[in-house]
């Protein structure tokens, strides 16, 4: 009884310190047994920190689209300087979705490793469903090194020009730790075009073939020769060539005769 009573103070409180305007908005817009429950989860004084810098609508939004566990748990584990950004850097929908799908820890990792103003640039560069996709595919901490060990505009430029199914791919044919090294000996540009030449699919498979050190290897040793490019055959006149030669062949091989069955007596019974 006693909790119950320093609950329902706690609501009082709180709502006396947004003024009257506000308070009556939020209560009627919330009811009165969302705002006890909210008040029990969170610490009264952040509650009214948050509150008085966002809009009396926008807390609406927040607590009727977020679920209730998952609002307290990120307001647990974020500032309020990192959460109202976030709050008024996206649409509500697209918070309610990362807040559904991304941990709030993990979140929270990425603002303050990256800072927040870079974790929206990439949120809003890759898209929201993109970036959920990826990081369900690997770890925050793993995407944070790929990040330190590239650039974030270089790995936003890799990663905008792959699908999430080129992405998965990589991911499960090579892993991460190679990427770098890749972009920072062909630098980004020249891995995409690479990569746009002969397909996530056949880079993959080169690399399997040859081993990434063998293909950076013969990569450099290619670099180092003087190769006229109007040597270059028309690949489609040689492959029309072949085509004709392969048909003339199969007309002209003689077919194969096929012994005819000898058909059995059958002897009559006396």
């Amino acid at each position: 009884m006693k909790e119950v009573l320093v609950t329902i103070q706690s609501v009082y409180q709180y709502l006396e310190k947004l003024g009257p305007k506000k308070s009556f908005q939020i209560l009627k817009n919330l009811g009165y047994e969302k705002l006890l429950s909210l008040t029990g989860k969170v610490p009264k004084e952040r509650l009214i920190v948050l509150t008085q810098k966002l809009s009396e609508n926008t807390v609406v939004e927040l607590v009727n689209q977020i679920p209730e566990r998952v609002l307290v748990e990120m307001i647990r584990e974020n500032s309020d300087e990192d959460l109202v950004y976030f709050i008024h850097s996206l649409p509500m929908s697209d918070l309610a979705l990362i807040s559904r799908s991304i941990p709030p820890a993990d979140v929270s990792l990425l603002a303050q490793t990256l800072g927040r103003e870079t974790s929206i640039e990439i949120l809003k560069t890759l898209g929201i469903a993109k970036s959920i996709s990826l990081l369900k595919e690997i770890p925050m901490e793993d995407f944070l090194w790929l990040v330190k060990e590239t650039d974030v505009p270089s790995l936003l430029a890799l990663v905008s020009v792959m699908s999430v199914n080129d992405c998965k791919k990589w991911i499960k044919t090579r892993g991460i730790e190679e990427l770098p090294i890749i972009v920072k000996f062909f630098g980004v540009e020249n891995t995409l075009s690479i990569f746009a030449k002969l397909g996530i699919t056949m880079a993959l498979e080169l690399l399997n073939l040859l081993g990434t050190r063998e293909m950076l290897e013969l990569s450099q040793l290619i670099s180092t020769m003087h190769l006229d490019p109007k040597k270059l055959p028309d690949l489609h006149l040689i492959k029309e060539k072949i085509e004709k030669v392969s048909k003339a062949v199969k007309k002209t091989k003689p077919k194969k005769s096929i012994p005819k069955k000898k058909s059995k007596k059958v002897s009559k019974k006396k």
